[in-house]
């Protein structure tokens, strides 16, 4: 993926982008959203790896006039939901400029495209809301909001409605427990029915 938009050009991270990349990645903001972006404790040997070895999951977003990466733009491919999520990530001094929604917005109409998907996915913590409008500029729209795989679900009785309800309440009200999911569909999409209520009045569920 090589794109170029008003102000940015969006493409693969070089060696040369190593310290770029890590300074990205051990940004203020990026750190407290992301912490394992790359390993959670990356050091410059690390990020030099991630990049020899990417396999078209990381891009640089890059300034058009000077050529530097400012921010990243993360490409997962989540075999077990059969969907592709797509991320971003700036550094804080180049973050209220729109840099991260014109960078989301070329580049999943990009793989939406290239990789002729129906849809593109987006999701973030519950309190980032800089992210939620990052998404929403980009062209997505929410679809949910969602609670993760609980792994320790069957420390409660299961079969005790009461118990369930208590253990769901309080794994909701726990701060980052929740995330915002987002759908963007292809522009040549056959899908009819894309969010709840698109068929409220016309009875196709009932």
């Amino acid at each position: 993926m090589h794109i170029t938009t008003e102000r940015l050009i969006i493409r693969r991270f070089t060696k040369q982008d190593a310290d770029a990349l890590y300074a990205i990645k051990y940004d203020e903001q990026v750190l407290k959203y992301s912490p394992d972006f790359i390993k959670r404790d990356a050091t410059i040997t690390d990020i030099k790896e991630a990049i020899a070895n990417d396999d078209g999951t990381l891009y640089a977003i890059c300034l058009k006039d000077s050529g530097g990466a400012i921010g990243a733009i993360t490409v997962s491919r989540l075999d077990y939901l059969y969907e592709t999520q797509i991320g971003w990530k700036i550094r804080s001094e180049y973050t209220g400029q729109g840099y991260a929604s014109e960078a989301g917005a070329a580049a999943s109409d990009e793989l939406l495209e290239a990789l002729r998907l129906d849809y593109i996915v987006a999701v973030m913590d519950v309190d980032n809301p800089a992210s939620f409008r990052t998404a929403q500029r980009s062209g997505f729209r929410l679809f949910e909001k969602r609670v993760p795989y609980d792994y320790h679900y069957s420390t409660c009785n299961a079969e005790d409605h009461g118990e369930v309800q208590e253990h769901f309440a309080a794994k909701q009200a726990e701060i980052g427990s929740c995330y915002y999911y987002f759908r963007k569909y292809n522009k040549n999409s056959q899908t009819a029915y894309r969010f709840y209520g698109d068929a409220r009045y016309e009875g196709r569920f009932s």
